[in-house]
């Protein structure tokens, strides 16, 4: 059998702090991620304006963590792992990286694949859960500039059960679980933080909602979380109401009824970004730290654990099955 490119998608991050201002300009250009409906023509100079007055601020967050996101790097290790997975099950892959927002851009992947003379790819997110602005963005850059490019490509949709990425959350979960007291630890409240999202897409009829919920229930029946484990949302942008509650004020609560520790679960995010990296371990732990919850324990995302590559190498399986090329 031909070898087949296993592309990962991913929204992409800037490799500098002079990268910042362009990466949002081509964040707030997409008109998957910021629905502006009968006036997306717009859209345009409304990214060049809301890009100037954010890159301040986001430049500061980004060189708390170093100066440039590590998302990248993050993908390119998950679908390189993957890749060498299908090896071992028999199946000749190479990997491919296809961003949103920057560096490699879906054209840029395709102008790869053409060159290394592959003619077949599985479009694989690493978004477990469907919504417009991120899966639904990735698969029309593909359309547009890898299909388009002459390409045959299959799709993998979403996975928010898929046994292996429940594994690999559940056991991140645990281990940050493990640093919080032991007398405590089987009663310390959870918080799954997920990215938020408009409440009008989510009433226009983006599933994203359900997705992230069908894997919070499975990760809290695997285990045994009951009533202690709670579903938030956080990175909101700009005035209108996001999905509630937001996790600043799930922590706000947690405070208020007498909880000293937390463990956060960043459900959405499957590598390190600047979500996971300044939002969640500076920005809300110094907030819970400053409201008396003394122990703050933050799982790591489900990056390249075995049970995580094992259902994204299942997906892309299923996905070459299905169009007779495996």
């Amino acid at each position: 059998m031909e070898p087949i490119g296993i592309v990962a998608l991913n929204l992409g991050g800037p490799d500098s702090l002079d990268d910042v201002e362009p990466f949002l300009r081509n964040l707030f250009a997409d008109p998957y991620v910021i629905q502006l409906g009968w006036v997306g023509f717009l859209q345009p100079a409304f990214a060049r304006f809301i890009s100037r007055r954010r890159a301040p601020v986001s430049r500061e967050a980004y060189a708390q963590i170093g100066g440039r996101s590590p998302i990248r790097e993050e993908s390119t290790a998950q679908v390189t792992a993957v890749t060498d997975e299908l090896r071992r099950r028999g199946l000749t892959a190479r990997p491919y990286v296809a961003m949103g927002c920057w560096h490699p851009f879906a054209h840029e992947t395709a102008a790869a694949i053409r060159a290394d003379g592959v003619r077949r790819a599985v479009a694989l997110p690493l978004f477990p859960h469907f919504s417009n602005s991120t899966t639904g963005s990735a698969f029309a850059a593909v359309r547009r500039d890898i299909a388009g490019a002459g390409i045959d490509v299959a799709y993998v949709d979403r996975y928010p059960d898929a046994p292996g990425y429940v594994t690999a959350v559940a056991d991140r979960l645990c281990d940050a679980l493990a640093e919080l007291p032991e007398e405590q630890r089987q009663t310390a409240p959870v918080l799954f933080s997920a990215h938020g999202l408009p409440e009008s897409y989510i009433r226009r009829g983006d599933p994203y909602l359900d997705d992230v919920r069908t894997t919070v229930a499975a990760v809290s029946r695997r285990l045994g979380l009951g009533s202690r484990a709670s579903l938030c949302f956080q990175s909101r942008v700009g005035r209108q109401r996001w999905l509630q509650p937001y996790t600043e004020e799930a922590l706000d609560r947690i405070a208020e009824s007498g909880q000293t520790m937390v463990a956060v679960c960043p459900v959405s995010f499957t590598g390190e970004h600047i979500e996971t990296l300044q939002e969640i371990d500076i920005l809300y732990r110094q907030r819970a730290r400053q409201r008396g919850i003394v122990h703050f324990a933050r799982a790591r995302t489900v990056g390249t654990h075995p049970g995580f590559i094992s259902a994204l190498a299942d997906l892309s399986l299923a996905a070459a099955r299905a169009r007779g090329w495996a």
